[in-house]
């Protein structure tokens, strides 16, 4: 009966020890297999990524033949950074790990999806780092189509799309860099940067390189935003000053608590105060100094910061802004009163309608009469609504900043003179 029990105990041993064994060759072979399957997933992602980079390459080429003054280029996603609530950058590089080109800080890229066609959704947004050959920077701010009413909001849909579908490893095709309003290389007065919301993005690149570039010189950063949650790259900008004494950055809060403030002046360098600033604080801190003020935020902000620095004393010529839409221009706001009707024909579309209103673009009236015209900056500078002129005359509500043909006319920015027939 002992040996019975005992062979029964060493069969039953046995048996379990076999099973582990296969149960250990069995694992082994299976995580093998899925490795093997991770990798040939992840190679034929590769695959699939540079064939979709090669194919957007033969697109843009394509694309070029229409658009000669733009240069685009496809560019992969490599980081994302949320810089507040509403607020995320977007870190892009060369898919091929290729150096970029320099720019202007100040200057801003063309932002359209990875997808065909010419008439597509294309919008400017201005880069937040100063020129780094290893990567270029966008802050973008969310805006969600519903919340422009009526006409397409000018930063709406494409930015709302890029929050909610763009992630890391992801294309978009690159227009630029471009723009007027930048700090010149050759620039060595002291400064005064403007900034109000997302307005900061423009100033964020001017500031680093000034302090890469001329760490003496003078400068200060006002910087006007509603309260801690919308302070985009806010925290960034004030530790700068850690390092360069010649800098000076201002926060103002409009809805921030004394708390909050005294929080933020116990754990970052520059000032906090709430309220909002005015162009006497600026004019206060520049002292005696001749220098500069660049300005980037909503155009009726801008309006009233132009004038109350005119007030003030400052010249004229050393104000500049930055403006993607709006009726800030180089002679003064567009005026209110009624002009006589301007007979307006659409070729392409087949529509004869009349601009009326000097608040009106002609790029609106043809939204308004359902003729589609592409955009893109709104405000003359990426040539996006450039069209035909194929009779009659226009004029600019400001300076654009492309070249155009005789018989070309941007429609973001111009306005009739005279009957005029456009190719749209």
């Amino acid at each position: 009966m002992t040996e019975t029990i005992i062979l029964l105990v060493a069969a039953t041993f046995l048996l379990l020890t076999s099973m582990s064994q296969f149960a250990a060759i069995g694992f082994s072979t299976s995580r093998a297999r899925r490795a093997k399957r991770q990798i040939r997933a992840r190679s034929l992602r590769n695959l699939r990524q540079a064939a979709e980079v090669v194919r957007l390459n033969s697109q843009l080429h394509d694309l070029s033949g229409r658009e000669p003054s733009l240069d685009w280029r496809v560019m992969e996603v490599a980081e994302i950074v949320d810089e507040s609530v509403d607020c995320r950058s977007f870190y892009l590089v060369d898919p091929y790990g290729q150096s970029l080109p320099s720019f202007r800080p100040g200057q801003h890229l063309m932002v359209r999806p990875a997808m065909a066609g010419a008439y597509q959704t294309t919008r400017c947004y201005s880069l937040s780092s100063s020129p780094d050959p290893r990567y270029w920077r966008i802050t973008v701010k969310r805006q969600l189509p519903e919340e422009a009413g009526g006409l397409p909001p000018r930063n709406g849909g494409l930015s709302d799309w890029l929050h909610r579908t763009i992630h890391l490893g992801d294309c978009l095709l690159i227009g630029g860099p471009n723009g007027q309003f930048y700090l010149p290389a050759e620039h060595r007065r002291p400064l005064v940067l403007l900034a109000a919301g997302v307005g900061i993005t423009p100033m964020a690149s001017m500031l680093r390189w000034s302090l890469e570039q001329t760490p003496q010189r003078p400068v200060h950063l006002f910087y006007q935003v509603r309260d801690l949650d919308h302070w985009p790259l806010g925290s960034s900008l004030h530790s700068w000053q850690h390092d360069f004494p010649q800098c000076r950055i201002h926060t103002f809060m409009s809805r921030a608590g004394d708390k909050e403030l005294a929080r933020l002046a116990n754990d970052l360098p520059g000032q906090f105060r709430p309220d909002k600033f005015e162009p006497a604080d600026l004019v206060e801190a520049m002292g005696p100094l001749e220098g500069d003020y660049f300005m980037c935020g909503p155009d009726g902000w801008m309006q009233s910061m132009r004038d109350g620095l005119q007030a003030a004393g400052v010249s004229s010529e050393r104000v500049h802004w930055e403006s993607f839409g709006g009726t800030v221009t180089d002679n003064g706001p567009v005026p209110d009163g009624p002009v006589e009707s301007v007979p307006v024909r659409f070729e392409h579309s087949q529509v004869d309608t009349a601009w009326s209103d000097p608040q009106q673009s002609l790029w609106e009236l043809a939204r308004e009469s359902q003729v589609d015209i592409p955009s893109g900056c709104l405000s003359g500078v990426c040539g996006c609504c450039r069209v035909k002129l194929l009779s009659g005359e226009v004029e600019y509500d400001r300076q654009i900043s492309i070249e155009l043909a005789d018989d070309e006319c941007l429609t973001c920015v111009s306005r009739p003179t005279s009957p005029v027939t456009i190719d749209a």
